[in-house]
């Protein structure tokens, strides 16, 4: 198996395991992919239907951001491990019946005027 396919297997593992089995197990050779995978995640966008993949502009600025060298081959790799991600995660959403509805997740916090400006862009 190359180290693009054990890393994806590596964070779906993680994605779908739970107690003591969610350590992470990185495949030698992957530590620095994981670690730059890992710090664009942190940084990726969500919208109405759930997070959103990791783009192009994202990962380029990022390596210009920190001054990494990373090449044509680990972009195809961070891509795979993001549709990883995409495809695990949007697996785990409830499945509806055809012609239902769905009504967007309402949040239990309630709204506050620091939370509306935050979210709009308040002056």
């Amino acid at each position: 198996m190359n180290l693009e396919k054990l890393l994806c297997a590596e964070l779906k593992r993680q994605l779908t395991a739970s107690g003591a089995d969610r350590g992470p197990h990185i495949p030698a050779g992957g530590e620095l992919l994981w670690k730059w995978f890992m710090a664009l995640h942190k940084t990726r966008q969500a919208g109405m239907a759930g997070p959103q993949p990791i783009t192009y502009a994202e990962i380029a600025a990022y390596s210009r951001i920190y001054s990494l060298p990373i090449e044509p081959r680990h972009v195809a790799i961070l891509i795979a491990m993001d549709q990883a991600y995409l495809e695990t995660v949007y697996k785990k959403q409830p499945n509806t019946p055809e012609g239902v509805k769905v009504l967007p997740p309402v949040s239990k916090a309630p709204l506050t005027a620091g939370l509306f400006d935050a979210q709009f862009g308040g002056v």
